[in-house]
């Protein structure tokens, strides 16, 4: 083909052509659709790994427990076609306090501290048993939950003030089937 003036065109050059074409890898299309699941990689990645960390702890950020209890919640992640995905928590309704068994020992030293702290578990709706005194005296409150009770005994420990939630010791502090053990430090 022949330009106006008469003379022969050239063909456009391999590096013109694929500089204008956006390369040998495909255009434009191309690039956005690696980005686009670049993206989705990174987020799939991000939810993996904030779920493989979280501990369930319910606490603010740095509340420095170090004793780590189970939660009692799910977590689902859905990914579907195209890199999109979504999660989901849910956690099961509280337990009223009717429903969680309460035993109250003395290792403050003090007379009377643990009847006190039943007789306001008590006003609270918690089902307690007769209070009585722990084997020694000791500093600090404790709550301790039974296995899978940790949920009702950390909602427990919030209406004792200073108290710390563990799992229950073994041997036990004492023989009972309450749910949670409260043992009144000095």
């Amino acid at each position: 083909m022949n330009d106006p003036n008469g003379l022969p065109t050239q063909e456009p050059s391999e590096t013109r052509r694929a500089r204008s074409t956006g390369g040998s890898r495909g255009g434009s299309g191309f690039s956005a659709a690696r980005g686009a699941a670049l993206i989705a990689v990174a987020v799939i990645l991000g939810v993996v790994l904030l779920n493989a960390i979280d501990d369930g702890n319910g606490g603010p950020v740095g509340d420095g427990g170090s004793t780590k209890l189970s939660s009692t919640s799910t977590t689902t992640t859905t990914v579907v076609k195209g890199g999109a995905s979504t999660t989901s928590t849910t956690k099961p309704a509280p337990i009223p306090p009717a429903q969680v068994s309460v035993l109250v020992l003395n290792g403050s030293g003090r007379a009377g501290v643990a009847g006190t702290v039943t007789n306001t578990l008590k006003a609270k709706g918690y089902k307690t048993l007769p209070p009585n005194n722990a084997s020694s005296v000791r500093a600090g409150t404790v709550v301790y939950a039974k296995p899978g009770k940790t949920a009702v005994c950390t909602t427990l420990a919030a209406s004792i003030p200073g108290s710390k939630v563990q799992p229950i010791p073994t041997p036990p502090p004492t023989v009972t089937d309450a749910d949670c053990i409260v043992v009144v430090g000095t």
